[in-house]
């Protein structure tokens, strides 16, 4: 969703979503563990000023189940998620809860950091151009 927001009354700004997106193997029979660890990061201890707009997990259906989560986490606009990944970093508990050992219920397999494309990104007659998906107002 792009959103616009007042800046000193009177000039517009642009702030486009970030999603960072986490792909994980979940060990067999570990998902309870994973969902565990989870909520843990979601403890009050780990709160910072910068908060995800809204985090989704998914698992893969087609071809099949696997072992296969993805983790996609939302933030504001890139300042956010610089913000929030800093506070990561900086905070030791955090990257221990995080950090990969061999009794990890999961392996991290690959980030992806999407920043939001608005209809309008082609340009004022870009649209017309289109072929499927989002057409500007």
């Amino acid at each position: 969703m792009m959103m616009i927001l007042e800046s000193h009354g009177a000039s517009r700004e642009k702030c486009m979503s970030v999603i960072a997106v986490f792909k994980y193997d979940i060990k067999s029979g570990r998902l309870p563990d994973f969902l565990k660890k989870l909520a843990q990061a979601a403890e009050p201890k780990f709160s910072s000023p910068v908060t995800p707009k809204s985090v989704r997990m998914f698992r893969s259906t087609v071809p099949g189940p696997g072992h296969g989560i993805i983790l996609m986490i939302e933030y504001e606009d890139m300042a956010a998620y610089g913000a929030r990944t800093a506070f990561e970093n900086a905070n030791a508990e955090w990257r221990a809860l995080f950090e990969p050992t061999r009794d990890s219920p999961e392996t991290l397999i690959s980030v992806e950091l999407l920043t939001e494309l608005p209809p309008d990104a082609a340009g004022p007659n870009g649209a017309e151009r289109v072929q499927f998906g989002f057409r500007a107002p």
